[in-house]
């Protein structure tokens, strides 16, 4: 896109029309300006990368965001924008990613969880009252194979932990598409779930990659784990003792470490458990450290266990 001086503003300017909201990408370069800008961030603002004002197209938004809780609006603005709009419906502050939070400032875009068993509805924090000391997100869907294969464990731990009286409690967030598949798949977990319509704040500060997942959040709004499905399967029950302690999961051993998904080309271990091996000659190849140990046509490189930082 060039002025009648030809100054270019956006060279990929059929992209940014497509993209930007209700075509203000035409309007404002009709008046000589570039669409998108932004600032430095000062210091402790959060940077909310690819996500843009669709009031000033501030690119991306820096320090605090508002979105509408009406799931067939797409609204994002900037703290300035935010003093200038109306909106049809309430706008509410999203959350900064890995701040803490308290179990009530989580769920406040939630208007009531769902019962998995009937159609009730929850108030929502009857899920904290009562001095519970943990929460445990589940981030998952009714798609997803590795999610099927989980929850069942999870449920089952779950259950025991009911029945120790463990001040812990778990929520499903959804990732399914439509309120048939959530509702089938939900009818099979033990605990409550946050409508369909009602995740958007919760899944943009988790901000989680990938499903099955569990994030464990204390009363004090520390996040104990962003891998409990990873502590869940090696510990089980145990696992949640620790965190009603306040305490994190040790994490495994070198040993320990479950490479899941990734199997061994030499013996076909699946998965590898303990010290995994690359090649990086070959196409996908990977040993355990037995075979690794009886060699290789080519050099082999010891993999890292994954750090919990590292997740994202």
């Amino acid at each position: 896109m060039a002025d009648p001086g030809r100054r270019l503003y956006k060279d990929t300017g059929v992209e940014y029309v497509r993209d930007v909201y209700n075509g203000g990408a035409i309007r404002t370069w009709s008046k000589g300006k570039r669409l998108f800008r932004s600032r430095e961030p000062h210091e402790g603002e959060y940077v909310w990368n690819g996500i843009i004002c669709h009031q000033c197209y501030m690119s991306p938004i820096i320090g605090s965001r508002y979105g509408c809780l009406d799931e067939k609006c797409y609204v994002d603005l900037c703290e300035t924008c935010l003093q200038k709009t109306e909106h049809e419906h309430p706008l509410v502050e999203y959350l900064v990613p890995k701040q803490q939070y308290s179990f009530e400032q989580i769920f406040k875009s939630v208007p009531y969880l769902l019962n998995p068993n009937s159609e009730e509805k929850i108030e929502t924090k009857t899920i904290w009252e009562n001095g519970i000391k943990c929460i445990g997100f589940y981030f998952s869907a009714h798609w997803c194979g590795p999610c099927q294969i989980f929850t069942p464990k999870l449920a089952e731990v779950y259950k025991e932990a009911q029945k120790m009286f463990l001040s812990f409690r778990i929520v499903f967030v959804s990732s399914d598409n439509d309120e048939e598949s959530f509702n089938e798949y939900h009818s099979k977990m033990p605990w409550p779930a946050v409508p369909l319509d009602s995740i958007c704040l919760i899944k943009a500060y988790f901000q989680s990659s990938y499903i099955p997942r569990l994030f464990i959040v204390s009363s004090d709004g520390k996040i104990l784990s962003r891998q409990g499905v990873d502590d869940v399967k090696p510990k089980g029950i145990e696992a949640l003792k620790t965190w009603i302690q306040g305490e994190t999961v040790a994490p495994p051993t070198a040993d320990e470490f479950d490479w899941e998904d990734i199997y061994c080309n030499g013996c076909n271990t699946n998965p590898i458990i303990g010290q995994r091996y690359h090649c990086s000659t070959c196409d996908n190849y990977d040993l355990c450290s037995t075979c690794a140990k009886k060699g290789h046509e080519h050099p082999l490189e010891l993999v890292p266990q994954q750090t919990e930082d590292e997740d994202d």
